[in-house]
């Protein structure tokens, strides 16, 4: 049985290996206690950890929250830094919905420079047309339903039109 040492080092290397997931989600991060918040950007995600983009010259402490979509607010801490970006681990792994669930809402697998903007970019308002049926073209300004199911089908036809004519031909 190995030192306590050994155990943490064990499991340093264990979260490492973890599959990594390229996204570009935007997140807050709160400073733990604090209303001060962090804009920030995750450029890659598995079950321990994450690869936040912050703003340049923006500091954090060494453990704070963060917002996830499905998994709510998580303490993360620090676990290396260079310039504008930060490793960071979660006190707990993320199951696999709650990653599906952040790569869902991620922009895509991009790594951006300016994480304060990437941030202010990826969050969504309420007045965002996704899945709003208000932003829908008005009832009035289209035609009526068996107005546009007749245009479908006449075009449906008329793709056939030619095929038909050249088969009565040798027939």
């Amino acid at each position: 049985m190995g030192s306590a040492l050994d155990q943490i080092l064990a499991t340093e290397v264990d979260r490492r290996s973890v599959p990594r997931r390229e996204l570009s989600l935007g997140v807050t991060l709160r400073r733990e206690g604090a209303d001060e918040v962090v804009p920030a950007a995750i450029a890659n995600l598995s079950a321990t950890g994450f690869l936040a983009e912050l703003p340049e010259g923006m500091d954090l402490p060494e453990i704070f929250d963060v917002e996830l979509p499905n998994a709510g607010q998580r303490k993360a801490y620090i676990v290396w830094s260079g310039g504008s970006v930060a490793g960071c681990n979660f006190d707990r792994p993320l199951s696999k919905a709650d990653i599906s669930a952040a790569r869902l809402k991620s922009a895509g697998p991009q790594l951006t420079l300016d994480a304060e903007a990437r941030a202010r970019e990826l969050e969504l308002k309420p007045s965002d047309p996704i899945w709003d049926i208000a932003n829908e073209t008005p009832s009035a300004q289209k035609w009526p339903l068996v107005a546009r199911a007749a245009v479908i089908g006449v075009g449906a036809l008329a793709c056939w039109a030619p095929l038909v004519g050249i088969a009565a031909l040798f027939a």
